[in-house]
């Protein structure tokens, strides 16, 4: 039974905690603590483990027409219950034999009592087996919930406070979402401290009452809601509207999609691990291209140092009667070109720069259908929801990206698994926990602003590297001049060697052409940000002006990345071929060191 829970603290007389006994069978245990009390010692004296998620109701108590009582029962019932015993949750709410709480309470008995049910009540208010006898002022506890909490105030509505208070005691590191269904002022309390506490909430549209009001203003967005509660509760509310005419597999997914940080198969959750998969591996990409152009230059800086020093020692008999050395200089200039071969064979071959941008271009396509998907704008606005749910659309793009990715060199690749925490680290902005809906402010902060700092940290590092770069350039040019002027020319091709690996470097990581676009991305990202901050607080509530400001930054992101890949590729294809016709160059130049007399001064 769902309050056969083991209590290891003994009862306190001001908690005035004991074990009741329902007609049904049903065991519960009840406290009745002292003003005062913290939430976390009446739960410990409860016993309740912490759970994996929470699901608080808050609803009417009122009866309800028959056809409409139906509905609610099956939607409790496989809907609600179901979603609750599956992922692990504890559920709260009002606790009494009446409305939405006995549905609830139904709802979890049909499940087999597999999810604790607390009820929370005013003492003065509730009777149950053993307590106060029953007046015309009172309500019956219900027989079906697993503990119960009865707070120390006059009338209903007293309560809350506790009620949100436990709630948000138990979620503590977890998920939390609110329903709310039919409910009259008590109601209103209950949704605006959860609300408050950046609480996702669900109302059943359909089911009357403070529901019915939520949902109305909700869809009308009008531009002044007189009820102060409710004008707090649409502004800052995370609302999802849930029609009673869905079906209630529809709420199911509903309350695990936003519960879905415990919730394994949520489309979301998906794109974020794809995102990791395609993030870690283009990295992984990244630093072995890298790695193998830095050798590849090195071995061709290496290869003229050696084979210049080589000719300075011979002609100036630096190697007579060191046969060995002779010996080691001769099969070491013939090695490092090899070598260099090789190593070019193997990235022309294993194409680790071309993996590194596909994926790369891939990870950054999920994270905006990521977050186009969290601001419920474009294609998955409430406007252009109707046929088909956010959730399926967001698995139809993660589909779509995946495949594409798919019909490429990367097919060739390994992907590991994700086991690593979600969203994953560094993939956000900080604050930014990446798994629930955000509002347009929230997207400002941790799309817009983070960006924004990325592209100006990217532009200031890239200056450096470029101006560096460019020094280094200027200066060993200058260096083959004055080696010319003082007569060794010779060590002119090594100093033209040097400026070609700069130029090499500068060539495949683009750092001047992306230099101009990223500073491009950062004037185009402030200009939405002050357009945005410029808007009304009216207009910024606008589902178009929402729109507008997702769809324009997001677009100015995708074509930043879209040029990058496509300059990369660009870049990589002549670099190949560049240094094909360096290599072809080494072989035709092996000649044997006797066939070019030396003129030069030593």
């Amino acid at each position: 039974m769902g309050g056969s829970l083991v209590i290891t603290h003994e009862p306190t007389q001001s908690q005035g905690k004991r074990e009741v006994i329902f007609p049904n069978g049903n065991k519960a245990q009840i406290i009745a603590p002292a003003l005062g009390t913290k939430a976390d010692e009446i739960l410990k004296s409860l016993n309740i483990a912490q759970p994996k998620a929470v699901l608080l109701l808050a609803g009417g108590a009122g009866n309800f027409e028959e056809m409409l009582h139906s509905r609610l029962t099956q939607l409790f019932s496989r809907g609600i219950a179901r979603a609750a015993a599956n992922i692990g949750a504890v559920i709260v709410d009002g606790g009494t034999q009446a409305g939405v709480m006995a549905m609830m309470g139904n709802g979890v008995a049909d499940r087999g009592y597999k999810t604790s049910l607390i009820g929370v009540a005013p003492a003065t208010r509730v009777t149950y087996p053993g307590g106060p006898p029953e007046n015309s002022n009172s309500f019956p506890l219900d027989a079906n919930h697993s503990h119960f909490v009865l707070v120390d105030c006059a009338d209903w509505g007293g309560e809350s406070a506790t009620m949100s208070e436990l709630a948000s005691t138990l979620a503590k590191d977890i998920p939390i979402v609110t329903l709310v269904v039919n409910g009259g002022n008590a109601t209103k309390q209950e949704v605006l401290l959860a609300v408050r506490r950046g609480w996702p909430v669900i109302v059943v549209k359909g089911s009357g009452g403070t529901a019915d009001e939520i949902a109305k203003l909700y869809e009308e967005k009008p531009a002044f809601i007189q009820n102060p509660t409710l004008a707090e509760i649409l502004d800052d509310g995370n609302i999802h509207l849930f029609k009673l005419t869905d079906t209630v597999g529809e709420m199911e997914r509903l309350i695990l999609l936003l519960l879905e940080t415990k919730n394994d198969t949520s489309p979301l959750k998906q794109a974020w691990e794809r995102f990791a998969i395609y993030d870690e591996c283009a990295i992984r990409q990244q630093k072995t291209f890298l790695r193998l152009q830095m050798f590849i230059v090195m071995l061709g800086v290496l290869g003229t140092f050696l084979a210049l020093l080589y000719t300075t020692l011979k002609y100036n008999n630096g190697l007579v009667g060191l046969g060995w050395l002779n010996e080691t200089f001769h099969y070491t200039i013939l090695v490092v070109p090899v070598l260099a071969a090789i190593l070019l064979a193997a990235s022309n071959r294993f194409n680790p720069g071309n993996k590194w941008v596909l994926l790369r271009a891939s990870a950054e396509s999920l994270k905006r259908e990521i977050y186009r998907y969290r601001c419920r704008s474009g294609i998955y606005s409430e406007a252009r929801t109707a046929r088909a749910s956010r959730e399926s659309k967001l698995a139809n793009r993660l589909e779509f990206i995946s495949h594409q990715l798919m019909q490429t060199e990367v097919n060739l690749s390994y992907l590991p698994g994700y086991k690593g925490q979600i969203p994953p680290e560094n993939s956000g902005a900080v604050g930014d926990e990446g798994m629930g809906f955000l509002t347009p402010d929230s997207y400002v902060a941790y799309r817009l602003l983070d960006q924004l700092r990325y592209f100006r940290r990217k532009t200031k590092g890239m200056e450096r590297r470029l101006t560096i770069m460019q020094w280094l350039i200027y200066i060993v040019g200058g260096v083959g001049t004055v080696l010319a002027a003082i007569g060794y020319e010779l060590w002119i091709a090594l100093t033209a060697s040097l400026v070609t690996a700069f130029g090499t470097y500068l060539q495949y990581m683009q750092t001047e052409s992306q230099l101009v676009k990223f500073n491009q991305a950062v004037t185009d990202l402030e200009n939405i940000r002050a357009w945005w901050t410029a808007l009304s607080i009216e207009k910024q509530a606008d589902q178009d002006n929402i729109d507008l400001l997702v769809d324009s930054t997001e677009k100015i992101l995708e074509r930043e990345h879209a040029g990058w890949a496509q300059q990369m590729q660009d870049a990589f294809a002549e670099l190949r071929e560049q240094q094909a016709k360096e290599a072809e160059k080494q072989q035709a130049g092996k000649k044997s060191d006797k066939d070019t007399p030396r003129t030069q001064n030593f």
